[in-house]
């Protein structure tokens, strides 16, 4: 079965209910169609996507004909690298292959060159590293040709998931048991790093000051025990959110589609007041642990959005709708990115459960 809307008037009205935020009267949805998507979609070449400007954004404004007319949503000429923007700045060489988004060599292969690297990040020219200068170049052709002012500066990889791409996630979860002094020190480095490219990219792009809130990207988080995290990583993304989320309202947002729920209550006490974590859980079992969250959630993209019948999407909207009751803290969204190869009757079937149930 297909599920008709009026899929201009249903956006408006998203639009309207994302502004208004825990006062709106209808459930927000959240949907955003990446490079993988597109690229499946369309049978294209991920190398060239990833790599080549003009083939990207031809392809981009190539598949929003399309998704204009069977979801409704308009896809933009951007710059997309994948998940390996953030990272490529410590120097590791990208990789692309023609069926994959582009990964990282790793920068360390051994704990004897953590020192080395933490050294040479102190004084790195950060605007002249990885895909910085590419991502620079990309930004003005895309003021030239289309207008579009991009700005850095919403979010980084998280501590996780960044010492994962420098040392390999393989030697990364060995050496924080083995080695873990020179784990700590690669965690530091992280954090003075990751202040000063935030801070550089947000002067060079001009991210607008009164932007609040930041937002953090860990998978490999759910890797680790709590006990790990604690030891390791909490404070270090402490510090980040209080940096550049310092206001009582300003919102700390944290992705990670892995398992989590261990990790609810650090990242309640480190301030994290908006998740779109853990595929495996229900919206109970996240508000049991954090009260007061916005919660981006809770669709599987893969186990239901991907491989199963419009009917399960709709259930599974509706679920997380009743489980949040009243209380204007769900936006409907996947848990992680939408797969390559969801179709467009899963995708219009979660409008159409928001629409029939959504209404609060």
């Amino acid at each position: 079965m297909d599920y008709k809307l009026d899929l201009r008037n249903f956006w408006l009205k998203n639009e309207q209910s994302l502004r208004e935020g825990r006062t709106s009267k209808r459930v927000p949805i959240g949907i955003a169609l990446d490079g993988d998507w597109i690229c499946e979609y369309l049978q294209l070449d991920n190398s060239k996507y990833y790599s080549d400007y003009a083939y990207q954004q031809k392809h981009r404004l190539k598949c929003s004909a399309i998704t204009e007319k069977e979801l409704g949503i308009s896809i933009k000429p951007a710059i997309d690298f994948g998940v390996v923007m953030d990272a490529s700045i410590y120097g590791g060489k990208v990789n692309y292959r023609h069926n994959a988004t582009p990964t990282l060599d790793p920068v360390v292969n051994s704990p004897e060159e953590i020192d080395h690297l933490v050294e040479k990040m102190e004084d790195v020219d950060l605007l002249n590293q990885g895909l910085v200068p590419k991502f620079l170049e990309w930004r003005e052709r895309l003021k030239a040709d289309y207008d579009i002012d991009v700005a850095y500066g919403w979010g980084i990889k998280g501590c996780a998931t960044t010492l994962g791409q420098i040392c390999s996630i393989t030697n990364f979860l060995t050496w924080i048991m083995i080695y873990p002094d020179q784990i700590k020190r690669l965690v530091r480095c992280w954090v003075d790093t990751g202040i000063r490219y935030m801070q550089v990219m947000r002067e060079v792009t001009g991210y607008p000051a009164e932007r609040s809130g930041f937002s953090l990207a860990s998978d490999v988080t759910g890797m680790l025990s709590p006990s790990l995290y604690r030891d390791f990583m909490m404070e270090a993304e402490r510090e980040i959110f209080e940096k550049f989320a310092p206001g009582e309202n300003d919102v700390r947002h944290y992705h990670a589609d892995f398992h989590m729920i261990q990790h609810l209550d650090a990242l309640r006490e480190i301030g994290v007041n908006e998740v779109n974590v853990d595929p495996y859980i229900q919206v109970p079992d996240i508000l049991e642990k954090m009260p007061d969250v916005t919660i981006r959630g809770q669709v599987p993209p893969l186990d239901v959005l991907l491989y199963g019948k419009p009917e399960d999407v709709i259930d599974c909207v509706k679920r997380d709708i009743e489980q949040a009751g009243n209380t204007g803290q769900l936006i409907v969204s996947t848990v992680g990115s939408i797969c390559p190869g969801t179709s467009f009757e899963n995708l219009r079937a979660i409008c159409y459960a928001v629409e029939k149930y959504g209404n609060r």
